[in-house]
């Protein structure tokens, strides 16, 4: 499917031209027509070029890596942020991005906008240095490479937002007051054993087990491992227990799990990558979706997701928000095997959601 074309001397792609262009392929010289972006079968289509079919072609007319994924970035971005202006090879300060999103007004919390680098190969840009110079001109930056892409289609969950990235810290002047206040010495707390009636203990002897019981709740199914993170999806006491963890195995990696649990257990743990920013802002894109899903829905609906990085070359790993026909929100943990059949996938629902956004930007900072 072409994604570069010729118009008049130039080489274009196609969101920078309109359908009553006159186009050709740049492969085999045939007229080329323009096709919107759309979705098919419930997955996103980009805009793309496709042979004149009054005309028999063998033509391939596959398009440059680069090209190609650029334009389809820049479709989905028309789509995902209708009110802005998007332009592609754009420049801001000093950089000149592959796409340039800029909002109306600046918004919470990408910023003025989003500047986009595709990357074919990794090795092509500073991607530290780049990152600071947008943050810098108050940009988000979303940073895309083939693993972003699946067929005609592009993830935008990794966007890195300007909050609270580029939020300036200047001591110059010494420290806040506050800062002095909390480094004070304080006086040891006092202490004072308070000892339970035999009527209350006799009252409340049930939930006091249980609470004690899942104090020692069972550290990602196996001795020994250190739980980084746990969050309830359910109330601690209730029959029927739902959860999320980031646990640590005595190796040293890293898993995520999800899980619940009534009569049995059943639960997916999956290998993630800590100190990895993109883990982190995938999770957190997941978090500010919270607040706007539309529950309404009477089936189930994919509010967001984001595929981790696991460390793991053979192993993949989807997590996402998800909408229940019955409207509450639910967690989705697959993970996936190269040449195996030993594929793992749980949704657990929720009706706990007061809490699910914060536990998500407290799971996200865990992973960054």
């Amino acid at each position: 499917m072409p994604f570069l074309a010729l118009h008049g001397d130039s080489e274009v792609i196609p969101n920078q031209v309109q359908k009553e262009d006159s186009l050709e392929c740049p492969n085999c010289g045939d007229r080329l027509k323009i096709r919107d972006s759309h979705r098919r079968k419930g997955s996103f289509v980009a805009r793309h070029f496709y042979h004149d079919a009054e005309k028999e072609t063998d033509c391939g007319g596959e398009s440059p890596p680069h090209s190609r994924m650029k334009s389809i970035a820049y479709s989905k971005l028309m789509t995902k942020f209708p009110d802005a202006a998007i332009g592609l090879e754009q420049q801001l300060g000093n950089r000149r991005a592959d796409v340039l999103v800029e909002f109306p007004k600046p918004r919470f919390p990408e910023g003025r906008g989003i500047g986009v680098e595709v990357q074919h190969k990794h090795e092509d840009k500073d991607v530290d240095n780049v990152t600071s110079e947008y943050l810098a001109e108050e940009y988000s930056v979303l940073w895309l490479d083939q693993e972003d892409f699946s067929g005609f289609n592009v993830d935008l969950s990794g966007i890195l937002p300007t909050w609270p990235h580029a939020v300036q810290h200047d001591f110059s002047d010494g420290y806040h007051g506050v800062i002095h206040w909390l480094r004070q010495p304080k006086p040891a707390n006092p202490s004072l054993d308070v000892v339970f009636p035999a009527e209350y203990l006799a009252e409340h002897s049930e939930s006091l087990r249980r609470a004690w019981e899942y104090g020692r709740f069972d550290q990602g199914g196996k001795s020994g491992w250190n739980d980084l993170g746990f969050w309830w999806l359910s109330e601690s006491y209730d029959q029927y227990q739902k959860w999320f963890k980031l646990t640590e195995t005595l190796d040293g990696q890293t898993m995520l799990q999800l899980g619940k649990q009534d009569h049995g257990t059943e639960c997916v743990l999956a290998p993630v990558r800590t100190e990895h920013s993109r883990n982190r802002d995938k999770v957190h894109s997941l978090a500010y979706k919270v607040d706007s899903a539309d529950t309404s829905a009477d089936e189930w609906t994919d509010i967001g997701k984001a595929w981790l990085e696991t460390g793991l070359q053979s192993t993949s790993v989807i997590f996402k928000l998800v909408v229940t026909p019955s409207g509450d929100l639910a967690l989705s943990l697959g993970k996936y095997k190269e040449n195996s059949d030993d594929d793992e996938f749980i949704t657990v629902s929720t009706e706990y959601n007061r809490n699910l956004k914060e536990n998500l930007h407290e799971l996200a900072n865990l992973l960054g």
